[in-house]
């Protein structure tokens, strides 16, 4: 067996492709490659691909993370050639390392992603009236979403200690934020409502919402933050 790491992007019409089918756009893409797939043993065996951090429908990924496994070694280019060969408009392998030893699961490995979020001006808005409303907006103590937990009710959740770095500029009429996030298997705060409560509190004049980006996964946040590739 061997297990290969694949930096993937999900980029245009297939930000809008659901976790559970982009499993099965994966297995697909490596059937049709030819690959030699890895399965899991049982009455309704699947292939061996793992994921490190579903994107919600509708935000692109720029490097996102998988594991494939398959049943004997073949060079890690002609893996990603062959996959990305046979992936649909807008999947694309970016790299694919062969994995030496053992490593934790992928999911336990995330804990950080940086984002980017882009919408229009349909106003004046500059850079410095755009690093006040940050600015603001980070000094809150509490930055309070609705969420339903696994009983259905309603319960309110603090973004805020989850939030580790946001920014942003102007570039013309287009206003571009990155910001830091706690994600993973431990803790995961979503981009989508972060902007939603800044744009909420900011009241900066956006034309039809951010446009969302996943730009990265990280083990460890900050400064000690690392790329998801095994040393």
């Amino acid at each position: 067996m061997a297990v290969y790491r694949m930096m993937y992007a999900k980029v245009g019409p297939a930000r809008f492709i659901s976790h559970l089918d982009l499993l099965r756009t994966f297995g697909r893409a490596a059937r049709r490659a030819g690959l030699p797939l890895a399965f899991t043993q049982g009455f309704n065996p699947h292939p061996k691909i793992t994921f490190a951090a579903p994107l919600a429908v509708g935000i692109a990924g720029e490097a996102e993370f998988a594991d494939l496994e398959l049943t004997r070694k073949i060079p890690a280019p002609v893996v990603a050639r062959a996959l990305t060969g046979a992936l649909p408009e807008g999947l694309s392998v970016l790299e694919v390392r062969l994995q030496r030893g053992s490593s934790p699961p992928l999911m336990a490995m995330v804990e950080c992603a940086s984002y980017r979020a882009e919408a229009k001006a349909c106003g004046p808005v500059t850079g410095e009236e755009l690093k006040d409303a940050i600015a603001s907006f980070l000094s809150r103590q509490e930055i309070l979403v609705e969420r339903k937990n696994k009983e259905g009710k309603k319960v309110l959740r603090n973004l805020r200690p989850g939030i580790f770095e946001m920014s942003g500029k102007v570039d013309n009429d287009i206003i571009k934020i990155e910001a830091e996030l706690k994600t993973g298997s431990s803790g995961n705060i979503r981009i989508e409502e972060v902007m939603e409560a800044f744009q909420k509190t900011s009241r900066l004049p956006v034309q039809g919402g951010y446009a969302l980006f996943r730009t990265n996964l990280y083990t460890g946040a900050g400064k000690e933050k690392k790329m998801l590739w095994q040393s």
